[in-house]
């Protein structure tokens, strides 16, 4: 895949933000993104979550069944050939447009366990074929589910963009490794 298919991925999932803000009727743009958030514990507290977790998966999907299971999404993060900005970059853009579009806007029609569910569904990760997929999903699912009350608790949006996002840098990172 060329380089320009993914940027214009990355840039596909950031269009997922103005999506949210939208389906969220549009409110302050300052107070909707939490701006004065951004630089938090809460934020250097979300990154370590992140990069914990990804850990986590890293190793419960470090069985042969597991490599089995998920070397085509092995296959292809590889033949993507990231260097290290790609990998901030999709990261970047997933952590920040998948977070306020299923946090900030589909939660709010969604209990934060159905809208954690049909994120790891979207995804791929629950498969009824494939048990190992789905047990992978399920552990998903826990991170999601935390980001998912972390959002309306004292941790805020940026703590789930940042571990979001560092959560798939560790596995973007790894997985891509040849």
């Amino acid at each position: 895949m060329s380089k320009w298919r993914i940027y214009l991925m990355g840039f596909a999932t950031l269009l997922m933000a103005p999506l949210g803000w939208l389906l969220c009727g549009m409110p302050e743009i300052e107070s909707f993104l939490q701006i004065d958030q951004i630089v938090s514990t809460w934020t250097a507290i979300g990154i370590q979550f992140g990069i914990v977790f990804g850990i986590i998966m890293l190793i419960a999907t470090n069985t042969e069944i597991a490599r089995k299971s998920f070397s085509m999404q092995h296959q292809l993060i590889r033949s993507l050939r990231l260097n290290l900005f790609d990998i901030l970059f999709l990261s970047l853009c997933a952590g920040f447009g998948e977070e306020i579009l299923f946090r900030m806007a589909i939660q709010q029609w969604l209990h934060p366990i159905l809208a954690s569910l049909a994120f790891v569904a979207i995804h791929g990760y629950i498969l009824p074929n494939d048990l190992e997929t789905t047990k992978y999903g399920l552990l998903v699912c826990l991170f999601i589910l935390v980001l998912s009350y972390a959002i309306s608790g004292e941790q805020g949006l940026w703590f789930c963009i940042a571990a979001h996002a560092s959560y798939d840098f560790v596995l973007f990172y790894f997985w891509g490794r040849n």
